[in-house]
């Protein structure tokens, strides 16, 4: 029996920010199972063309990602979100029939799919970083490798323009740190 105040919970937020660390403490807490939306966004990809869906299947040309910068990036993150709202809200859907908790995490929830959800079943919060040598740092420590910069001025603009659409909107937004209370913080936000 769920007796969480919601049925689906969407954790939003940018790339290398703490969103799959909080998930997977909170998904405890509330004995929910977990989802992510690269998944979804893999299972729509293998399923459809580059002709209904351009910004999903966009790299698989012959596309550098740094050539097309900073914003170029951001604008693909953010037209991914909007081609995926159809594949998050068949499976919302699907999980509010069966009544079982469970968190969607992901880069591709955008705060558009989240504010056309009109059920108190549905929760959504989004993670933040604003510091991007954090993100750097984040980076280093969950992939190794070389330290990248570029990557995660990607990663800090698009989280910029998620807050914005998420003031617009009046969903929660949580700052990572500080990580000792980040639970804590996340779960007054959600329930």
């Amino acid at each position: 029996m769920n007796n969480n105040k919601w049925t689906v919970l969407l954790m939003g937020g940018s790339s290398g920010i703490g969103k799959t660390r909080l998930t997977k403490e909170l998904a405890k807490v509330y004995n929910a199972k977990i989802i992510e939306a690269d998944d979804i966004c893999c299972a729509v990809k293998a399923m459809t063309t580059a002709d209904s869906y351009p910004a999903i299947h966009y790299w698989m040309g012959d596309i550098d990602w740094r050539s097309v910068g900073v914003s170029g990036n951001v604008e693909w993150l953010y037209n991914v979100s909007k081609e995926l709202s159809h594949g998050l809200k068949a499976v919302v859907d699907s999980h509010l029939k069966d009544g079982v908790p469970v968190i969607i995490e992901g880069d591709f929830i955008s705060a558009h799919f989240v504010a056309s959800i009109d059920n108190p079943k549905v929760k959504a919060i989004y993670i933040c970083e604003s510091d991007e040598q954090q993100i750097v740092r984040n980076y280093l420590k969950r992939e190794g490798g070389e330290p990248q910069e570029f990557r995660a001025s990607i990663s800090a603009e698009y989280g910029r323009k998620l807050a914005d659409d998420c003031s617009k909107y009046n969903i929660g937004i949580v700052e990572s740190r500080p990580w000792n209370s980040l639970i804590e913080r996340a779960r007054m936000l959600i329930e």
